[in-house]
C-alpha cells in the first residue's frame, strides 16, 4: 500500500488522480519536483495566479469584518478591484446567519481520511447549508467541467458529516438541506448550483470510497499514465512522461481548474 498512514485525500489529488493516475503517484507519493511549466506564457499564467490569490485574500478579509472601504485602498489591480466590488455586492444574502470563511472540515470516508477548505460555508434559519466557491477564471465557465469535478462530489459530503462540528448541528438534517454553489467574480451571472439529496450523497460516497480503495490498492510502479495527450500538455511532469515539452497556452484554461491549480501549488518551488 503506497499510501503514508497519515494521508488525507482531498479535492485536489484525488482530481489528480482521476485526470492521471501517474500524476498523482508523481505528485503525491514519489514527491517529484516540478519538471515543467503548466501553461505558457508563463508571465500570463503568474498573473492569473496573483489575481486568483489576492481576491481570495481580500473575500476571506471581508468576511472576517474587515471594511470593504479599507480594503480597496490596498488594491491596485482594476480588474481584482471590480471582482472585489461584485463580491461585495453578491455575499450579503448569505451571511444573516451563522458563517465560516476559508473554514477545513474533515470527514471519514470508508475509514479513508478526507479534507475540504471551504471559501465559504453558511447556515441558515431555515436549516439550509450552502457552500459557496469562488472561481477567478477568466474565460465563460461551463456547467459541465464543473459537474465532473471531485470537488463537487466530495465537498457536500465532507460538510453534510462535519455539520455537528462546524455549527454544532445535530445530523437530523435531510442531505436535501445543503447545496454547493460555485460564483465566478469575472461571471458573477453564471453562478452554478449543484443541490445535495439523499441519493446523490450516498452515491457520491460510495465513489469516493472506490476510488480511495483503488488508490490504496495499487501499488507503486503501477499507476498509468492518462492515454489522453492533450491533458498532458497542462501536466507539469509530461517530460518525465516523454509526453512532449510544450504547455499549453493559457486561452484554454477551462481545460483544469486554475483555482485549484493554486491552492495546490508549492510556491518555494
Amino acid at each position: 500500500m503506497p499510501l503514508l498512514e497519515n494521508f488525507i485525500f482531498s479535492a485536489n489529488n484525488l482530481q489528480n488522480y482521476v485526470d492521471c493516475p501517474r500524476r498523482f503517484e508523481l505528485k503525491y507519493l514519489l514527491k517529484q519536483g516540478w519538471p515543467a511549466l503548466v501553461s505558457q506564457p508563463v508571465q500570463k499564467l503568474e498573473e492569473k495566479m496573483a489575481m486568483g490569490s489576492e481576491f481570495h485574500h481580500l473575500a476571506h478579509q471581508f468576511l472576517e469584518g474587515l471594511p470593504a472601504s479599507l480594503l480597496c485602498q490596498f488594491i491596485t489591480n482594476v480588474q481584482v478591484l471590480e471582482w472585489f466590488d461584485r463580491f461585495t455586492a453578491f455575499i450579503p444574502q448569505f451571511t444573516k446567519g451563522a458563517y465560516f470563511s476559508e473554514h477545513t472540515s474533515y470527514a471519514s470516508i470508508e475509514n479513508f481520511k478526507t479534507m475540504a477548505v471551504f471559501d465559504f460555508i453558511a447556515y441558515s434559519e431555515e436549516d439550509k447549508i450552502i457552500i459557496i466557491d469562488w472561481k477567478t477564471i477568466t474565460k465563460e465557465p461551463n456547467q459541465l467541467f464543473y459537474q465532473d469535478q471531485i470537488q463537487t462530489k466530495l465537498y457536500p459530503v465532507v460538510a453534510f458529516d462535519s455539520l455537528p462540528y462546524i455549527f454544532n448541528i445535530e445530523p437530523k438534517i435531510s442531505p436535501s438541506k445543503l447545496s454547493l454553489l460555485y460564483w465566478f467574480p469575472a461571471f458573477p451571472k453564471k453562478s452554478f448550483a449543484f443541490h445535495l439529496t439523499p441519493e446523490t450523497y450516498n452515491e457520491s460516497k460510495r465513489f469516493l470510497g472506490s476510488l480511495m480503495q483503488e488508490i490504496a490498492d495499487t501499488p507503486l510502479g503501477e499507476f498509468q499514465r492518462i492515454d489522453n495527450l492533450n491533458r498532458c500538455r497542462y501536466c507539469q511532469y509530461r517530460s518525465l512522461c516523454e509526453r512532449g515539452v510544450e504547455a499549453a497556452p493559457l486561452e484554454k484554461e477551462d481545460e483544469f481548474d486554475l483555482d485549484a491549480f493554486i491552492e495546490s501549488m508549492n510556491f518555494e518551488t
